[in-house]
């Protein structure tokens, strides 16, 4: 495996993360309709709109996607010119994210973690973990 990653952000996202979006495109392709659905705690499950099944699977496509990139990228790369590069665009791509996704569902929900749905979990703790070691990275904190 050729990338300029020290071991632990190596894990993460060689490994990890890719993992992780596979599972989400996975999921996001197979239920749009749980996907959407756990946004929020519904007492009965959605029927999407055409419109809304569009926008899911576009979801979908993109999370297959970021995967397939940091897979190409971080293992075919040694410079870590490369490597920052791509963990600057994905660490700004994590603010958006996180960004849009606290403001949409309100404190309320946000601050009542013990009733976060899977969804929520997926949207809020694993990008902030990734933001968190995106930014170690890129502040040397893992370098020797």
């Amino acid at each position: 495996m050729a990338t300029a990653l020290p071991t632990i952000p190596r894990y993460v996202f060689c490994i990890i993360e890719p993992v992780v979006l596979i599972l989400a495109f996975t999921t996001t392709s197979i239920s749009p309709a749980y996907y959407v659905s756990g946004q929020f705690k519904l007492t009965s499950p959605l029927s999407l709109a055409p419109s809304e099944t569009i926008l899911t699977y576009q979801m979908s496509n993109l999370f297959l996607l970021i995967a397939i990139i940091e897979l190409y990228v971080f293992h075919s790369t040694n410079d870590i010119k490369v490597a920052h590069a791509l963990l600057e665009a994905l660490w700004w791509g994590d603010l958006g994210h996180l960004g849009v996704t606290t403001w949409c569902m309100g404190w309320a929900t946000l601050r009542n973690v013990g009733e976060w749905s899977l969804v929520n979990w997926g949207n809020i703790a694993v990008p902030l973990f990734l933001f968190a070691m995106r930014s170690f990275c890129l502040f040397g904190i893992f370098e020797t």
